[in-house]
């Protein structure tokens, strides 16, 4: 399955937070709200220096991803987890390994490490 585009609505270079605010591993999530008023869920996730970015959207429901706040991963904290239907997906490229949208992956948001701070790319 292809990847999907990036989600680059968001201006580059946006702060998000500073690496240390998201546990290692772990992840942490955003909100944003357009000035139309439409909201965007976003979440980061870190495993040591390494972080990701990921629309907060499942390929199979179009639900959320989470069901309490920041709560993304595993309890391992080595994977992407789907609390509607438990889909596993890499935290680094947001590709499903399990669960019914297999081969599907998240829509990743640019985000880059500079200087301590999570920012958008």
């Amino acid at each position: 399955m292809d990847k999907p585009e990036p989600f680059t609505r968001l201006k580059a270079g946006y702060p998000l937070c500073a690496l240390d605010d998201i546990a290692n591993p772990g992840a942490r999530g955003f909100y944003f709200e357009s000035p139309g008023g439409e909201v965007l869920s976003i979440f980061v996730t870190r495993r040591d220096q390494q972080v990701s970015a990921f629309v907060n959207r499942c390929p199979h429901m179009q639900v959320p991803l989470n069901a309490a706040p920041n709560d993304f991963l595993t309890k391992a904290g080595d994977q992407i987890i789907c609390a509607k239907h438990g889909a596993l997906f890499a935290m680094d490229s947001g590709l499903c390994s399990e669960g019914p949208c297999r081969g599907h992956y998240l829509q990743a948001v640019p985000v880059k490490l500079a200087d301590g701070q999570v920012l958008t790319a």
